[in-house]
């Protein structure tokens, strides 16, 4: 963020749903994720377990959690600003890919390099 930005007071949450939304995509999400990771990696057993439809369900889940925030009216980045639609949709590709990514090493891992 420019210094020359300031930074604005972050929408004041209203709703427990938001609430929620947002300790979901920020917190519980991303904390789950690596927990399912873990599992898929020292498990192997394949590449289509219910440990990787957890892991599909986590994203969902994270990407809703935002899009509620998001609509919710209190959807803020890091920096304290709110969220603009580029970022929301960034936000809505960059974490299916990335997490894509991750689950691939994940059952490369657990399924070919460890087992």
């Amino acid at each position: 963020m420019p210094a020359s930005e300031p930074m604005q007071e972050p929408a004041p949450i209203t709703s427990p749903l938001v609430l929620g939304a947002r300790v979901t995509w920020v917190m519980f999400g991303p904390v789950s994720l690596l927990i399912v990771t873990a599992a898929i990696v020292m498990r192997g057993g394949g590449w289509l377990t219910i440990l990787d439809l957890l892991f599909a369900a986590i994203v969902v889940w994270m990407l809703l959690g935002r899009w509620v925030e998001y609509r919710g009216g209190s959807a803020m980045t890091i920096g304290g600003n709110p969220v603009s639609p580029a970022q929301l949709s960034r936000y809505w590709v960059g974490l299916p890919v990335g997490a894509a990514a991750i689950w691939v090493v994940a059952n490369a891992l657990g399924n070919h390099v460890l087992a």
